[in-house]
Parts: C-alpha cells; structure tokens; sequence
C-alpha cells in the first residue's frame, strides 16, 4: 500500500518488519494541534482501518521530533473569535476531526504507543490519553490548562477518571499545574517513566518489536476487550467467547502447536521461563 506524505509527520517501519511503525511529529515550532494536522492525522489513521488496509500495523509508536514538545495544544484560533482562524480555514471541520481522531485511536485494533519525552499539553495530553500505552522520558512534562481558559479537557476527562481517579483528575484539571515525568508515574498517568531518552527509546522498540511478532488475533482481541471494560461494556462471558473463537483461528494454531513443541507441556526450560519465553518461538521467524 503506497504511504502518503504528509507534512506534520513522518511514517517510518521499525527495524524490519511492517507490523511495527512510528509515527513522529514534526509541526513546528511547537508542534501545535492545528487544522491541518488534524486533517492529515485523521487521513493517516482511517488509512489504518482493516477495512481499507491490506495488513494495518500491529503496533504504532507516537514520537517527537522535537525535544521541548512531543504534541501541544490546540491551535487557539480554532476556538477564539476574537482571533479567528485565516479565512479558508474552518474552525468546525478541525473540532469534529479532533473528536475522530481520538475515537480512532481508541477504536482502531492497532496498539498506539505514546513515546513522550517533552511536552503534552492541552490537546497534546488529549491524544496521549486515548493510546493504549504511555511511556515518558525525563523531558515529559503533562498538563491540562483548559480550566484556566474557562473551558475543560473534552477529549481526555473520562479517561482520566478512568486511569488515575477523579480526584486527581480534579486536582490536575482545577489546578492547571505541570505534572512531571516521575509524578505522572507515580499517579499512573504513565505506564512507567525512565531516567533518559536512550532508556526511553530502548524500551518502546524492544516492547513493539516483541508485541509485533506476536498473533495478530491476540493482540486486536485484547485491546477490544479492554476498551469494553473502559465503556463498562466487559464481561468475563465475552472474554471468554472470544478466547474460544480466536483458539480455532489458524494463526492461533500455529501458536499453539508451537507452545507444545517447544516445552512439551513438562519441567522444561521453555515452561520455566513463561511468559518471556513465549517470545522465543517467533524469532527464528515462525
């Protein structure tokens, strides 16, 4: 499938496999959320839906080229009428295409990774809430100015409860203060936050690149059911439906067959090291 280019980010495979992909911001200076951003992030991931893609990555990495700012907020013009958008540009296309983009992150089957090692502010905070990982850097800096503004957090409030309580979310909202790298760890905002960005890096390639050799069933499956338990739409019933219903896939199979040859289902080394070594069977490119 031939990969449009766009302007305020750039698509790149990582190391060699297809499944994998990062995408990287670059809308400079400060990488702000503007109309033409969120047009061209909206065209990116629809181009992603298993309806219109042949083989759509497992798993997308979200990064930054810029050091001070992984996604900032919403370009401001887009709500101000005393400062309004140049003429030509519409302000309620660019609303309506935020609001898609973050429904698709969530939607989509594919695993969005947020690789944040500078600032997620405002709408930025909005797009890294609604990927199903985050990982900072010393650099990563979290904060929600809407309230100061006299508006609230659309994009990013429900999940926040969701993730770090409402009282912290309160905290953080009414407050408009900076949340750093260690605290968002701490609270959970954050899967987990490293020292440097080479740890950081390393980390979020070694995680992709192992999800990535994986089934592609177990992946999609697990996501779906966890957005389902995010709606209060989760069941032990329907995990365990479609645990059944992946289990006589033909990927699946393969799997399977593969689990049995390698441990013997005995006191072996493959049975001892699980689940790392659930790695070990897809690296000689099973």
């Amino acid at each position: 499938m031939a990969e449009t280019a766009y302007t305020t980010f750039s698509i790149s495979p990582l190391s060699n496999t297809p499944h994998a992909l990062r995408l990287t911001f670059s809308n400079p200076p400060i990488n702000l959320i503007t109309p033409l951003f969120l047009s061209e992030i909206v065209q990116y991931l629809t181009s992603l839906s298993p309806t219109t893609h042949p083989d759509p990555p497992k798993l997308l990495i979200l990064s930054s080229s810029n050091p001070d700012f992984w996604l900032s907020h919403l370009d401001l013009h887009i709500i101000s009428a005393k400062y309004p958008l140049a003429e030509g540009q519409n302000a309620g296309e660019a609303l309506h295409n935020l609001g898609v983009a973050l429904q698709l992150l969530r939607d989509l089957p594919t695993i969005f990774v947020s690789e944040i090692n500078g600032r997620a502010i405002g709408g930025g905070n909005e797009f890294a809430m609604n990927t199903d990982l985050r990982f900072a850097g010393p650099n990563a800096k979290f904060g929600i100015p809407e309230v100061a503004g006299g508006v609230v957090h659309g994009g990013a409030l429900q999940r926040l409860v969701q993730v770090i309580g409402p009282s912290q979310t309160l905290e953080w909202n009414l407050s408009a203060r900076t949340v750093d790298a260690k605290e968002a760890e701490r609270i959970g905002w954050v899967n987990r936050a490293f020292e440097s960005g080479e740890e950081l890096r390393s980390y979020v390639d070694g995680l992709a690149m192992r999800v990535a050799q994986f089934p592609r069933g177990g992946i999609e499956g697990t996501k779906k059911s966890v957005q389902e338990a995010l709606l209060g739409q989760g069941s032990v019933e329907k995990d365990m439906q479609r645990l059944g219903e992946l289990a006589h896939t033909e990927e699946a199979q393969e799997a399977i067959a593969k689990f049995i040859e390698a441990g013997d289902q005995g006191r072996s080394q493959f049975e001892l090291g699980l689940p790392e070594t659930a790695g070990d069977i897809w690296k000689a490119g099973g």
